[in-house]
């Protein structure tokens, strides 16, 4: 493991150490300071999305709060791209004022495609042959080209009664999912609506519509979402362990609430397998056919049938936090954008896997959430909070606290998180039922009305109740 690190740090200093670097939005940006000041960075500039600085080091950083947030990811990334593009005069001013000589480093958000900005080049700009492989309604030609199973899926243009159609063919008693190929960033389960009637299509039909040009249907598949990364390397496909996507559905409605991940999820170890082996295809099918370099997300559903895939996102996904807090020592970000931007990190794709396999496996951690317009708080509340039969309630002065729930401000209104606090989980289980019983204490005591959710069930294994997992903390 030394060897591997020494060996990280000493390429990635030849890369940025004595650069001025500019952070062009993005998150965990403190943290992202405080790996290139390690590495020897001589000064960053911080351009935060967000409308204010936290203190900071003016001698390693100087921080410029561009209050563009907006809550959603699409949004957030479209004003930035707006931003580098045709950068207004006060951040030409800024940038020149920083680095007259035009010879920073941008790092920018994993979703950027913009290859400079104000002439200064973007390491981590994803070429659009990347971008295009994000699209719903094409990748099942990649599923078909590397003999992968999945599920059956017909895509359609936008046409209602065509869409009705493939939808009561290919329904197998759970309804379907519609999937628009979206010309906006498509996360967070943005264009996608589970359609199980007449009036459900109409509705979905609808927000689709203005948004889409084609659609794919494809059955609803019961069981555990997950994704799981793999990073391309001049010499192979590093490929990590699978994360739990914590997406509810939300009671009667088509829609879904994407609510973050977690890797406290172990899925049957043939399925584990099954996801590993699929994305290292992947992974060099994407380096040759595309010279694809870096992170990149497969994503699909653990059921009974075993791992059916449906997207790849081709950047640093959002799951990455779970490898970041494994292996906090390791500037996990940055090795994203060497990478990307083409340079040797001295280490071989078989050693970058062990070593944060091994860690992620051994360390597990979440990042989940969703964003709630009912309320509009203006400080940060948070309470200790214990699940006890299939719900969730405030944790007792004496007791010790299996999560924390916190409401906190946010450019929609307000931001809902649930922190697990590993040691008082048992291994292995997915924490979709544990969120919603969280939301719903929210919903009952702060009013934050995210409204009836049911989470995702496992397929083929026991489950555990909340009862049982009291039990099992308790013992």
């Amino acid at each position: 493991m030394n060897t591997v690190f020494s060996a990280l740090q000493e390429r990635l200093r030849t890369l940025f150490g004595d650069r001025k670097v500019v952070l062009a939005g993005g998150t965990r940006l403190s943290s992202r300071v405080a790996e290139l000041n390690q590495l020897g960075a001589r000064h960053t500039l911080v351009l935060s999305t967000e409308d204010h600085a936290p203190l900071h080091d003016s001698e390693v950083s100087r921080w410029v709060p561009l209050g563009i947030a907006g809550g959603f990811v699409a949004v957030d990334q479209r004003r930035l791209t707006d931003l580098l593009e045709n950068p207004p005069a006060e951040i030409r001013s800024v940038l020149d004022d920083f680095d007259p000589d035009g010879e920073a480093l941008v790092v920018s958000t994993p979703y950027i495609s913009t290859a400079e900005f104000a002439g200064r080049p973007v390491l981590n700009h994803r070429r659009q042959a990347w971008v295009e492989l994000e699209n719903k309604t094409t990748i099942d030609a990649l599923w078909d080209e590397l003999s992968a199973p999945r599920a059956p899926a017909v895509v359609l243009d936008l046409d209602l009664e065509a869409l009705w159609e493939a939808t009561q063919q290919l329904d197998r008693g759970a309804g379907v999912v519609w999937s628009g190929d979206g010309p906006e960033i498509n996360g967070g389960a943005n264009f996608v609506r589970r359609v199980r009637s007449r009036e459900e299509a109409a509705t979905a039909f609808k927000v689709l519509a203005r948004k889409c040009d084609f659609v794919r249907v494809m059955p609803f598949l019961e069981g555990i979402p997950v994704s799981v990364h793999g990073i391309v390397f001049p010499d192979g496909t590093a490929v990590l362990r699978p994360i739990e996507m914590v997406v509810p559905r939300r009671a009667g409605s088509a829609r879904f609430l994407y609510a973050g991940c977690a890797s406290y999820y172990d899925p049957p170890a043939w399925i584990r397998d099954e996801m590993r082996n699929l994305a290292r295809r992947v992974g060099e099918q994407l380096r040759s056919t595309v010279d694809y370099r870096g992170t990149f997300t497969l994503d699909g559903i653990a059921t009974e049938d075993g791992f059916l895939p449906t997207e790849i996102n081709t950047r640093y996904g959002g799951a990455m936090v779970c490898f970041e807090d494994a292996l906090p020592q390791l500037p996990l970000s940055l090795v994203q954008v060497a990478l990307v931007a083409g340079h040797d990190l001295g280490v071989s794709s078989m050693e970058f896997e062990e070593l944060l396999v091994d860690a992620a496996d051994g360390f597990r951690a979440g990042s989940v959430g969703a964003n709630v317009r009912a309320v509009n708080p203006t400080e940060i509340v948070e309470r200790p909070v214990v699940f006890t039969d299939w719900s969730c309630r405030f944790a007792h002065p004496e007791e010790a606290p299996q999560a924390t729930l916190r409401l906190r401000p946010s450019p929609l209104g307000a931001r809902l998180e649930v922190d697990f606090h590993a040691e008082q989980l048992p291994g292995g289980r997915p924490v979709a039922a544990l969120t919603v019983a969280a939301f719903a204490l929210a919903d009952q005591e702060w009013g934050t009305n995210l409204g009836p959710l049911e989470p995702a069930i496992p397929m083929g294994e026991d489950v555990l109740t909340t009862v049982e997992l009291g039990e099992a903390v308790t013992a």
